[in-house]
């Protein structure tokens, strides 16, 4: 309707990736068609490994910085290839800090971390000169501190760096199914990082035979079932973003 859009997505996709990857980007398409979302991919290696990821996260974030204030996005929401969007009707304002109190106006990222720390497949970020301080610290650090063991490499430098005195107080740690939920079985109790009926999304880190996993759940969302795809008011999310913030 030709509003500015506040927040955009970031993703990779290139290489010998599966259909599996191409399917779950599409299911993108709703999502950012309803909530006025820019989705920017790359399509091509930057760096070397997994060290393309925080290059375009800063490539994008010094673009939007470059632009006259009142053009810029708000906010970046950073999204691995294996993420696969369950509810287009969840805004992902919605799980932001609020906007009219300012107690949380030094917040510029929200994390989530599972049994192995920061998982960082999906993160929204702020657009501002410190995610930009972020962002170059984490592409630099096996250079500057080649001593520290990175088991994850972007992502294990990531951890280190939103535990730093200089970027922690911005920092805040969310439920990990805000922005990373894992799949769940029907017939066991859902854990509290496991996707449940509208969720906005499911994401696939370290999991084996993950085409087949991602399969199950690409069919599921290709469905747009409607006891899965409901408004925001008929999920957990108000309930649980207002005990929260």
């Amino acid at each position: 309707l030709g509003a500015r859009s506040r927040i955009g997505k970031v993703t990779i996709l290139f290489g010998t990736l599966s259909q599996a990857y191409e399917r779950a980007l599409r299911t993108h398409e709703l999502h950012d068609r309803l909530n006025n979302y820019p989705l920017h991919v790359l399509r091509h290696s930057l760096l070397d490994n997994v060290w393309t990821k925080p290059a375009y996260i800063l490539s994008i974030l010094l673009r939007e910085l470059a632009k006259p204030e009142g053009e810029r996005l708000e906010w970046l929401l950073w999204v691995d290839g294996d993420t696969i969007i369950l509810n287009p009707y969840v805004p992902i304002e919605a799980l932001l800090p609020p906007e009219d109190d300012p107690e949380w106006d030094d917040v510029h990222l929200l994390v989530s971390y599972d049994w192995n720390g920061l998982n960082n497949g999906v993160f929204p970020v702020r657009v501002n000169t410190w995610s930009v301080e972020l962002f170059s610290a984490i592409l630099s650090f096996r250079f500057y501190r080649p001593e520290q063991d990175l088991k994850f490499r972007d992502q294990s430098a990531m951890d280190f760096l939103v535990q730093d005195e200089h970027f922690a107080p911005n920092v805040i740690r969310t439920p990990q199914r805000w922005f990373n939920a894992y799949q769940g079985e029907h017939n066991e109790t859902l854990q509290a990082f496991q996707v449940r009926r509208g969720d906005l999304l499911v994401h696939f880190p370290g999991v084996s035979d993950r085409d087949e996993r991602m399969g199950f759940w690409l069919n599921r969302a290709e469905k747009h079932a409607p006891d899965w795809e409901v408004e925001l008011k008929h999920t957990s999310y108000p309930e649980e973003t207002r005990d929260f913030w």
